[in-house]
């Protein structure tokens, strides 16, 4: 299996969940610099076109990423709090498809950066396949709940 990694916001590429993923094969974690959004979206979308992922793990901000590629190339994906509602970044409009890629998704119940209601409220109207499952945590997902949402999405 290969899987694709994209950290968030104030994250690093390397750490437990890039550890914990290469016990199941090989694994593409690319450094990201969020502040430039364009090239990031060509960055990762390059990589997922020469590397094939059987399936894209993100968190935040990097999940957004993970949500429309997912979606457009009908690669299924494990979201942890992702920021869906990221209005202000250029992106292709062809990705906003829907499709019947199933994303399954964290959500901290208590996350004042990226508020639970906003994701649900995109994936509604995005008609997303999806399923959530809420965990009593803020934004920083924690390893036991990323090893919960990765058992929980069938995949691993």
């Amino acid at each position: 299996m290969h899987s694709l990694y994209l950290h968030g916001l104030h994250s690093t590429h390397i750490n437990e969940r890039t550890d914990w993923l290469t016990q199941f094969g090989t694994i593409s974690n690319p450094l990201m610099n969020y502040h430039n959004y364009p090239e990031n979206f060509k960055q990762i979308e390059k990589i997922l076109l020469q590397q094939t992922p059987d399936v894209i793990v993100a968190s935040s901000l990097g999940a957004y990423f993970a949500f429309h590629l997912g979606n457009y190339y009908r690669i299924p994906t494990i979201l942890l709090n992702p920021a869906l509602l990221m209005t202000n970044i250029v992106k292709p409009d062809n990705r906003l498809l829907t499709s019947d890629t199933l994303h399954t998704i964290s959500i901290g119940v208590n996350d004042t950066v990226i508020l639970p209601w906003t994701t649900r409220a995109v994936l509604q109207q995005l008609q997303a396949n999806h399923q959530i499952f809420e965990y009593n945590i803020g934004h920083e997902t924690p390893f036991d709940v990323f090893l919960d949402i990765c058992k929980k999405s069938d995949i691993f």
